[in-house]
């Protein structure tokens, strides 16, 4: 059995916990669908892997996903609000629908003096693709994630 620390207390991880712990990442990084729970050979791998385990549905998959990206979110934010100067790369780009998207990334040195990158947001640029519009976008996001 494992083991969760939450404010210096701890409390045991049940089995369905753990796994579903790492269902989560691997559907984030693998960007695999919310359904993917319930094809049938996924089902069928994860029974044999174990046969006590319930893979949740896909509308438990999806508020579990939302929260860990929040969880994520909070972390970076706490990082990024440490360090004293962070360089912004913004990239503008137009999907196959003919939508416009703005990319703002975050760049800044660690206390490790590791480089480090993290995604501000990815937003859709409604507006004409003026400096000052994309200026509030950026200054919104800077805002949002405590860059001053």
């Amino acid at each position: 059995m494992s083991y969760c620390i939450s404010t210096q207390v701890f409390y045991p991880v049940t089995r369905k916990e753990e796994l579903d712990e790492a269902l989560v990442p691997m559907i984030v990084r693998d960007t695999q669908p919310f359904s993917i729970v319930e094809d049938k050979r996924f089902r069928d791998l994860v029974a044999n892997l174990d046969s006590t385990y319930i893979l949740p549905t896909r509308k438990t998959v999806k508020p579990m996903v939302e929260a860990k990206c929040q969880q994520e979110k909070e972390k970076a934010k706490a990082e990024v609000q440490k360090v004293p100067a962070v360089s912004l790369t913004a990239d503008m780009w137009t999907s196959l629908n003919v939508d416009a998207f703005l990319t703002v990334t975050c760049h800044f040195i660690d206390d490790n003096t590791f480089l480090k990158s993290t995604l501000l947001g990815v937003v859709k640029f409604l507006q004409a693709h003026t400096a000052e519009n994309l200026a509030c976008v950026k200054s919104s996001l800077m805002e949002e994630w405590g860059i001053k």
